[in-house]
């Protein structure tokens, strides 16, 4: 989700590709159903993990990834600047060292 655009929001460019919402939707249950199944743990190998080590460490690392890009986005934009012809001229710190 974080590498859809180089300079637009989640928010802006929004979730419209429906495969990769099920895609999204179904990687996460596979590994949830991995964990959980008991019928799954012998043949695999596995053991259940505990709710909150399962949701919670991946959740939060998650949601400081977000806001580090939105962060970096918005100061991104910040830098990009248009001439007088209509052409973007990039300028800035945050251009030129996170800039792909």
């Amino acid at each position: 989700m974080i590498c859809k655009t180089r300079a637009l929001s989640i928010s802006q460019q929004g979730m419209v590709n429906n495969r990769a919402n099920v895609a999204l939707f179904f990687e996460t249950a596979l590994v949830a159903g991995l964990a959980y199944i008991p019928g799954l743990q012998l043949p695999l190998g596995t053991r259940a993990v505990a709710f909150p080590h399962f949701a919670v460490p991946s959740f939060s690392f998650f949601a400081v990834i977000m806001a580090y890009d939105e962060l970096r986005k918005i100061f991104l934009r910040g830098g990009i600047k248009k001439s007088r012809r209509g052409r973007q001229h990039y300028d800035g710190w945050v251009v030129k060292n996170t800039y792909y």
